[in-house]
């Protein structure tokens, strides 16, 4: 990575610039009619192909950042590609039940063979999330701390992650509670949810290039937070 974007100020700088450009994206698609929204924003659409183009376009910085080492942290881009199967739904379309539905291991009508292969899928990526959490989660809680900017994106990535979680299906999780949204609001937190799903990887994307690069000696993307 050039110094200029790895230089602390400088990514900061491009995170806010990404966090205008996503906000203006939002306003502009907000605006336009309900049926060019829909081409925008369905399944299969623009939007979400784009969010996948953006998975695949981590794995290969996050590749090319690492080199031999990636293989030593195998779980980050397998957690990528889990994440891009995902925005393909590729999870449920796959499997009878769905491979993070508990029916899928616990219900009827679900051959043998797929059982267990979905088990040892969800072993592999719980394992995988596992080993991430395990081995990353100090050194990129002191690079944060640090005012380091790839930290600082990696957490904006989550941050759009929980707004996706959280806007899903807004109205369906508010009505037990007794609030009612109106269509336009719903119309829009639909909007904030999709487009927001793209600045997922768009911000990991730019985590993994505003990091500084591995050391000779170790293959643990945080463990050099403090060069951030």
């Amino acid at each position: 990575m050039t110094r200029a974007l790895s230089s602390s100020r400088t990514g900061w700088w491009v995170i806010l610039a990404l966090i205008v450009a996503f906000a203006v994206q939002m306003v502009v698609v907000n605006a336009l009619p309900v049926a060019t929204q829909t081409t925008l924003l369905a399944e299969g659409g623009f939007y979400e192909n784009l969010s996948v183009v953006g998975y695949l376009l981590c794995i290969v910085a996050l590749v090319w950042t690492l080199r031999g080492a990636v293989l030593r942290v195998w779980y980050l881009p397998l957690v990528l590609a889990v994440m891009a199967a995902r925005e393909l739904d590729l999870d449920k379309s796959l499997f009878t039940r769905g491979l993070f539905k508990a029916r899928q291991y616990t219900g009827e009508g679900v051959p043998l063979a797929e059982r267990l292969i979905a088990a040892l899928i969800l072993a592999s990526i719980v394992t995988a999330i596992f080993l991430m959490l395990w081995r990353h989660a100090r050194p990129y809680l002191s690079a944060l701390w640090h005012g380091r900017a790839w930290a600082g994106a990696v957490l904006m990535g989550i941050g759009f992650t929980v707004a996706y979680k959280l806007l899903d299906g807004i109205a369906r999780k508010l009505a037990p509670l007794g609030i009612e949204i109106s269509a336009d609001a719903e119309r829009t937190a639909f909007v904030v949810e999709e487009i927001g799903e793209l600045g997922i990887p768009v911000m990991f994307l730019a985590a993994i290039l505003l990091w500084p690069g591995p050391s000779l000696t170790t293959a643990h993307p945080t463990n050099r937070a403090h060069r951030a």
